[in-house]
């Protein structure tokens, strides 16, 4: 049996879309507040971009996402 985690950040763009960003195997505990720092510390250094180029202009939501696989018998 396998888990695997991930947390994903959602963000705004200037131009009014959404996009997020995905990141393997976040630490065990980890905070919205961890989150919310992380993600705004992306959008102030302008650090990455959403689809097409796209300036991010605010974080709005975090998630942890966990699946579990488990091999057939």
């Amino acid at each position: 049996m396998c888990n695997y985690r991930i947390a994903e950040l959602t963000f705004s763009t200037v131009g009014g879309k959404s996009t997020s960003v995905t990141i393997s195997a976040p630490r065990a505990g980890i905070t919205l507040q961890d989150a919310k720092t992380a993600a705004n510390a992306l959008v102030a250094n302008k650090v990455i971009l959403g689809s097409g180029d796209a300036e991010l202009a605010a974080f709005t939501t975090a998630r942890e996402v966990t699946t579990q696989t488990t091999e057939l018998q």
